[in-house]
Formats: C-alpha cells, sequence, structure tokens
C-alpha cells in the first residue's frame, strides 16, 4: 500500500514546510507560517506588520492558494509533490480561536502562537485566520490530480514525515550493513551490491524507497524499489518496532 493523494496532500499542507499563499488580483506572499485542524483546513499565523499582514488589509474574505513544495530529506530523493488548496481566507472566529490555537500547536508548535489576539490585522500581536477549502489539487511528477474533499477531510498526516530526514540519517549512518544484507537476500543476489551499498531515500507510513544503484553492465540506468510494511506505522516507535527483525539481527556462534 502507497499514501493515497489526500494523504499526501494533508502531509504537505500540514505545516512542517512553509507554504505561498497567493491571492486572486496576482499578489503572493511566501514563506507563510501555517498548520491544518483536524480537517485540514489551513490555518495561517499573520504577525501585525509582516508582508501578508499588510497584503491582507482592506480585503475581506479574499480567494486565496496555499501551496506547498516538498522539500526531499536527501539529495536525488524522490519528491512527495506539490499541494494547492483554494478556498476563502477568513480571520478564526473569536469562539473558536482557542481550539484553532490548539490545533495549530498539535501540527505546528510554532512560539508565535503565544501572541494570537484577535481576529483583524492591525494592531500589535499576531491574527490567526483559516482558509475553507473548496478545491485541493497534488502534483506529483508533472502531474495534476484534483483531491476529493472528503477524503482529504478525513485522512491524516504521514506521522514519519516530520522526522523523515533523521531517520534516513540513522539508517545510513548505523544500519547500512543491515539493509544491504536484508536486500541481497531479497533480491538472492549476495553480490547484487558490489558497485556501492543501497541507499534508502524515502521513508512514509507504508514502506520505504531504496536506491539500488547500478546493476553491472547497465550504466545509467537506475535501480530503485519500493518495500511496504506490513501494516501502516502509527509513529517512529512503531516504526523501530517494525524494523527491529532487520536492523538488529544477531547471529549465535555455533557452539
Amino acid at each position: 500500500m502507497r499514501p493515497s493523494a489526500a494523504e499526501t496532500a494533508r502531509t504537505l499542507a500540514r505545516g512542517r514546510l512553509h507554504g505561498l499563499v497567493r491571492f486572486d488580483d496576482g499578489a503572493a506572499v511566501t514563506g507563510v507560517q501555517h498548520a491544518t485542524d483536524r480537517l485540514g483546513r489551513p490555518l495561517l499565523l499573520v504577525p501585525a506588520g509582516e508582508e501578508l499582514a499588510v497584503v491582507l488589509r482592506g480585503r475581506e474574505a479574499p480567494r486565496v492558494s496555499l501551496s506547498v513544495d516538498d522539500v526531499p530529506p536527501r539529495f536525488g530523493a524522490p519528491s512527495l509533490g506539490r499541494v494547492r488548496v483554494v478556498g476563502d481566507l477568513l480571520p478564526v472566529p473569536k469562539a473558536e480561536r482557542r481550539g484553532a490555537v490548539l490545533e495549530y500547536a498539535r501540527s505546528n508548535a510554532d512560539p508565535d502562537l503565544f501572541d494570537v489576539v484577535g481576529g483583524g490585522v492591525g494592531g500589535a500581536g499576531v491574527a490567526i485566520h483559516r482558509i475553507a477549502p473548496e478545491r485541493v489539487t497534488l502534483n506529483r511528477g508533472g502531474t495534476t490530480e484534483l483531491v476529493d474533499l472528503a477524503a482529504y477531510t478525513t485522512a491524516s498526516p504521514d506521522p514519519i514525515h516530520e522526522c523523515e530526514e533523521d531517520l534516513l540519517a540513522d539508517l545510513a549512518d548505523h544500519h547500512a550493513p543491515q539493509i544491504e544484507g536484508y536486500l541481497c537476500r531479497l533480491l538472492g543476489d549476495a553480490t547484487a551490491f558490489a558497485d556501492r551499498p543501497p541507499q534508502v531515500m524515502r521513508l512514509d507510513r507504508y514502506g520505504l524507497v531504496v536506491d539500488l544503484g547500478e546493476r553491472a553492465g547497465d550504466l545509467g540506468r537506475g535501480r530503485w524499489v519500493r518495500l511496504e510494511f506490513a501494516r501502516a506505522v502509527t509513529g517512529q516507535h512503531d516504526l523501530a518496532h517494525l524494523l527491529h527483525p532487520i536492523l538488529c539481527c544477531h547471529h549465535r556462534d555455533d557452539e
């Protein structure tokens, strides 16, 4: 199983990566701080005096798009693509503001949340706005897919995404021989990686993507394989438990 388009869209929109907000009249603001609530609605922090607050001044319920591009954790790793959420941008009502701040913090613990004030964009402090999604698209490999809004609302972000880079570094630094041995057994070829060891390039809740390198005689033709887990993992600890038989296998010496 692989991440669905809705799951990937929710993962990218979650807030670990900054976004681009574009208005219908062409105005755009880069590096926007954001997160998502439990329904996948983007929450935007609008610090007073900063560019987004300036652009928003005088606009009531502007139609905007929030675009977020994946940043692959390793050079040469495949990208998850770009999510684009389109809808009206409105201040979070006062009665819902505390809940929105808490949901923002669960998705992205930004210190600016301590300064969230009224719903306006003037004065001091930080305002919090929300996009009501009317259209969500995911562009992967140059192809744009319309994401079903109901599926997007009920999907959950990948719990591995925020720690993926650290996990990949750990696999490369401390478990490369175990990964190579496992793949050699899987491929039935003890010399499969005589040139260089395989490299795990991406991790998600459903599996991992490995660069196997070039096979002898096939110069310029890389080999990639996706290894899927027996079940979806729920987090970093669960992933460690699932990978334990591969990464921590011990061989007893003959007595």
